[in-house]
């Protein structure tokens, strides 16, 4: 986050967007119960760990070099907010995300997959009618982009602990993603957390 690190998605997160401040991802904002889901959940998906340290993460190769293209990465990180985040359209994940997506977390890289990264998506829309994540501002490089993301919603269900409020709220973010093979691999991210929980304190 602007001001300390979260978990989506929102998020997102899109989290989508947004870290709680136990470090776990939160995807534009997913919380943190989400996340100790995911990693519970996903322990045998596609047959490896829920968790990897960020040192077997790093310097990945882009895979295809031929999908290691802006043009590729900016439309992926695209449909990755517009669609999934912000339409809820989960169906979409395989067709956006590797099979072993992963976000920051505690330690390293936490896996989510496909089904981790639905939960999230859902979760976070459930708290947040009228979800929407928009970009202020993208920079991409072949199998990386990186955007400075602002978050908005109708605070209608449980969110960090805080009961519905009925207000809407608004906080910032910035998400690096890492591409491989023409799908998102990694999704690391920082959300203005303390800005949403003062939000959420003073509901008048």
């Amino acid at each position: 986050t602007m001001s300390q690190s979260a978990p989506g998605g929102g998020m997102p997160q899109h989290q989508a967007h947004m870290h709680h401040p136990n470090g776990q991802p939160m995807s534009g904002l997913a919380s943190a119960s989400t996340a100790n889901s995911n990693n519970n959940n996903s322990n045998n998906m596609n047959g490896s760990s829920s968790n990897a340290t960020g040192s077997s993460v790093t310097n990945m190769p882009v895979g295809n070099q031929a999908l290691a293209t802006i043009e590729i990465t900016r439309d992926l990180v695209k449909r990755f907010i517009s669609d999934i985040w912000n339409r809820g359209e989960i169906e979409l994940i395989p067709e956006v995300c590797h099979p072993s997506l992963r976000f920051n977390g505690h330690v390293g890289m936490d896996r989510v997959g496909h089904d981790g990264f639905a939960r999230m998506v859902t979760t976070v829309r459930d708290a947040l009618t009228d979800y929407h994540c928009e970009i202020h501002s993208m920079v991409v490089e072949t199998n990386k982009a990186f955007c400075r993301l602002r978050f908005t919603g109708k605070h209608t269900g449980v969110l960090l602990g805080f009961p519905p409020t009925g207000k809407t709220v608004a906080w910032m973010g910035a998400s690096e993603f890492t591409c491989k093979n023409g799908k998102i691999l990694k999704v690391w991210e920082l959300g203005d957390v303390k800005s949403l929980e003062e939000q959420l304190k003073n509901p008048n």
